[in-house]
């Protein structure tokens, strides 16, 4: 009984505890409430630190806003700097960690495979670089694209022009215009290595395409029949492409490999070996594009256009009637297009007034050029082909041109006839669509040959 009654003092004494700090907890609480209150009702009144944390209560005049300026430290003498920095470097690399072994053999395995690889590869690899990747190009070409073509890497294009000229009677869902490059001029822009001017120079310049990867010879001289180039005019005098090359998602290659002949054929030099890269990148109307690229003993400038929207046209000339007046010596037969009208492309070019004519039928050097059939940017320009005749005097006082206009067409051809004095001469041109599938172009030679 006593017992229970001691338990029960003791409890209601701890509850009464409890209650009396429970209000003055309580009571702490109310009288910081009512002081925050009056901070807050004072405007003027700083809810941080207490005013007697701050030196003064008015505001710092201006000059008194700027911080004041650390003291300069005193360095060390030079020795003595030296000195501690030799410590600390010392510090360090005792604190720093050694590699692992497994690093270690791994960096030196390394090394050595690196130190091998350079010893195997050519020195073309640290001297000249486009003419390594010139290399690399033709393994490339060899190990993708000889068996699926069934040809060598100097085999040429035996796709010709002119395959949708007449196209009535083919499919025509996968003929349509197309992206195309079209070559102005090769120029070369620079020679080191000791040679002189002028150069007689021989090789290849082609362009592959995805229609069927063969060489597409723009210029193509063998070493008995090379090119005098002179550094008056250093361009190289181009035949082709034989038809319209077409661009794709894929890349399109221009391959060079040219040399300069020398007294005996052990003499020849390399002049150029290069493989460059076009890749399109959408482009919203036709552009003129430059590359310039050194390898060998030269350096080259590549100036050609993106044609968007495009068609092949096919130029012939014939003529119908006289002959060339004595008294032009020189005659220049270029075409262009719309969009790029003051890029010329050089049809045939002829000198003493020996007019280069076969059966007929003027020999042109380049015939195949690549023309908008619809205009990329609606209302900029009326699409059309330009052939222009040039022909001067023997003193070259007296210039006389005439200058053809053709609408480009899907399909078919069209005629002009021109004169120059008493010689008459029809140019012609063959309208033919364009393909991504080398397919489509031998369904189309297959009908031809029926």
């Amino acid at each position: 009984m006593f017992a229970r009654r001691s338990s029960m003092e003791a409890k209601e004494k701890g509850v009464s505890e409890k209650a009396a700090d429970s209000s003055s907890v309580v009571e702490a609480m109310e009288e910081g409430f009512k002081g925050l209150t009056k901070q807050m009702s004072d405007p003027f009144v700083h809810l941080g630190p207490p005013p007697e944390a701050y030196e003064m209560r008015t505001p710092l005049p201006q000059s008194a806003w700027k911080k004041k300026k650390a003291p300069v430290p005193v360095l060390p003498s030079t020795s003595a700097q030296d000195a501690a920095i030799s410590k600390e470097k010392q510090t360090q690399a005792v604190i720093q960690p050694s590699k692992p072994p497994f690093v270690e053999a791994a960096l030196a395995a390394f090394g050595a495979r690196r130190k091998k690889e350079r010893e195997s590869e050519p020195q073309e690899a640290r001297t000249d670089n486009n003419a390594y990747e010139a290399q690399l190009y033709r393994k490339f070409w060899n190990d993708n694209y000889a068996a699926l073509e069934r040809a060598s890497y100097e085999d040429t294009t035996q796709i010709p022009p002119m395959c949708f000229t007449d196209s009535r009677d083919l499919d025509c869902t996968f003929i349509s215009m197309q992206p195309t490059l079209q070559v102005f001029s090769i120029k070369i822009e620079e020679v080191t290595g000791g040679l002189d001017w002028p150069l007689d120079v021989y090789g290849v310049v082609a362009v592959r395409d995805v229609v069927d990867h063969k060489r597409n010879v723009i210029f193509y001289r063998e070493r008995d029949n090379c090119q005098t180039v002179h550094s008056e005019d250093p361009f190289l005098s181009l035949t082709g492409p034989t038809r319209a090359v077409v661009v794709t998602v894929h890349p399109t290659y221009f391959e060079v490999d040219l040399k300069v002949k020398g007294t005996v054929e052990s003499d020849d030099k390399d002049l150029s070996l290069l493989a460059l890269c076009y890749t399109c990148n959408g482009p919203c109307t036709s552009w003129d594009i430059t590359r310039i690229a050194t390898s060998k003993l030269s350096t080259l400038k590549l100036n050609f256009g993106h044609i968007l929207n495009s068609v092949e046209a096919t130029i012939t000339v014939d003529i119908l009637a006289g002959q060339w007046p004595k008294e032009y010596t020189k005659g220049l037969f270029t075409a262009s297009t719309e969009s790029l009208r003051g890029k010329e492309l050089t049809l045939v070019s002829f000198e003493d007034g020996n007019l280069p004519v076969e059966d007929g039928e003027l020999k042109l050097a380049r015939r195949v050029v690549s023309v908008e059939l619809v205009a990329p940017e609606e209302g900029k320009f009326k699409p059309k082909l330009l052939v222009s005749m040039k022909a001067l005097n023997v003193n070259e006082n007296g210039k006389v041109e005439r200058l053809l206009s053709f609408k480009p067409k899907s399909r078919g051809s069209n005629s002009r006839i021109i004169k120059f004095d008493q010689c008459e001469m029809k140019v012609s041109v063959a309208w033919s669509r364009l393909s991504t599938f080398r397919g489509i172009y031998e369904n189309a030679m297959s009908a031809q040959s029926v």
